[in-house]
């Protein structure tokens, strides 16, 4: 027992050493340039009670953290989703305004970089859900689902489909 003990005692010591000098795991509180020379976001804005996804749509691949979702898409698919974000951007209630009070939940941002050029959309969560609801249905028979589920997945975080019910009971009640 004697001989095992400097073998378990510098066990013992460089895994002590490696919890403590381990890093936090990494987390995006707000969308950011990801260093690719294209790229689409979508990000929650408002208050946080926890660390939101961050979708990123691109035609390379990048670092995420913790709570970013990539999707790297071909030329042809990104060129196709960028032109629908770029009408979506370009009609007259974008670029919107940032939420202004703790009460704006769900508000949207939509960021979009081509060729340098940064441009954005924030939406409240209607809006917001409409939106990517119509990107869904835009891509569904040419993108895999693979390459979907980060959108399902943001869809699910903005609570579309809850607020879609809240809506359908408010005008039952009507």
């Amino acid at each position: 027992m004697t001989a095992h003990r400097p073998l378990l005692l510098s066990t013992l010591l460089a895994t002590c050493c490696s919890f403590t000098n381990a890093q936090e795991p990494s987390y995006s509180s707000e969308g950011r340039d990801p260093g690719v020379a294209r790229w689409i976001s979508y990000e929650i804005l408002g208050p946080n009670n926890h660390p939101y996804p961050i979708v990123y749509l691109s035609t390379r691949s990048f670092k995420t953290r913790l709570n970013e979702f990539l999707t790297v898409l071909p030329e042809a698919k990104y060129n196709d989703i960028s032109n629908f974000n770029h009408a979506r951007i370009q009609r007259n209630d974008c670029p919107g305004e940032d939420p202004r009070s703790d009460y704006i939940w769900y508000t949207v941002k939509i960021s979009q970089r081509d060729s340098k050029s940064d441009q954005y959309c924030i939406l409240p969560q209607k809006l917001a859900c409409d939106y990517l609801h119509a990107v869904v249905k835009h891509v569904r028979g040419s993108w895999a689902l693979e390459e979907l589920r980060p959108i399902t997945i943001f869809i699910d975080e903005i609570r579309c489909d809850a607020e879609a019910a809240q809506n359908a009971v408010a005008s039952d009640h009507r």
